[in-house]
């Protein structure tokens, strides 16, 4: 085989993972309970899997139907005992030496509930001239909420990256090519209904509040709480309402 033939297969080879990464789809969330209550005022109960770049629910009912909602149908639900996988984490919690015992568990579940919420959405198009709607998880009280959709992706696993795997090239032997990665964007939800994207969090929550905004830099600091952190910014929007609330009464 002549040399720029070698080269070209090579870089060929090089890039197929890529590809495939590139073409890789949003992996949903499942949890082991949840409560959905319908537009029509009807509730189901059962396991749920939450495919959030589809805003779809799949409910498997107690007889073991599985029932199909789009958001369109629901006004709130909540979940509980999410459905973990060890073997999708990131590479930084891989130990080489010895496997700890979260790894050796293939799922485990998350018990914590989580409320969800329906709002019309751009897809944070700035010229778009038509909502949809769109599920998000209430992170606060109110009456200004915090928002949020997390989306989880599979990310190659850097083996090839000698900082992750001492001095290796290649993956270790058993260890899987791809991780789970979640990515989490914020949202206010205001009393009116709409929503506002925090691109920015720190910068776009002042600007929302802006006669609190010296207070809330200045609870944060006291705190230590970081505008970015989805459970950090919520005791600021909740400490935002409450001053606001404050001011309202004294008026």
């Amino acid at each position: 085989m002549n040399r720029p033939l070698r080269y070209c297969l090579s870089l060929v080879s090089s890039l197929l993972p890529l590809a495939a990464a590139a073409q890789l789809k949003s992996i949903p969330q499942e949890f082991a309970a949840s409560t959905v209550v319908l537009t029509n005022g009807d509730t189901i109960r059962g396991s749920l899997v939450l495919h959030n770049d589809l805003d779809l629910l799949l409910v498997t009912m107690a007889d073991g139907t599985v029932r199909t909602v789009p958001a369109l149908a629901v006004r709130t639900f909540a979940v509980s005992g999410e459905v973990m996988r060890f073997d999708r984490l990131p590479p930084q919690y891989y130990n080489y030496v010895s496997t700890p015992p979260r790894m050796r568990r293939r799922w485990a579940q998350v018990q914590r509930a989580r409320p969800f919420l329906v709002y019309p959405w751009d897809h944070d198009h700035d010229y778009a001239t038509s909502t949809a709607p769109a599920f998000f998880e209430r992170l606060n009280g109110g009456p200004v909420i915090l928002l949020r959709r997390q989306r989880l992706v599979s990310r190659a696993m850097p083996w090839s990256d000698p900082s992750w795997v001492s001095g290796y090239t290649t993956r270790p032997v058993g260890m899987p090519t791809y991780y789970t990665d979640v990515r989490e964007l914020l949202y206010l939800g205001t009393p009116q209904g709409s929503i506002v994207a925090l691109r920015r969090p720190k910068r776009d929550v002042l600007a929302y509040f802006p006669a609190e905004a010296e207070q809330l830099e200045q609870f944060a600091r006291q705190h230590n709480l970081d505008f970015n952190e989805g459970a950090h910014l919520a005791r600021i929007v909740d400490y935002a309402n409450s001053l606001r609330q404050m001011t309202a009464s004294t008026q």
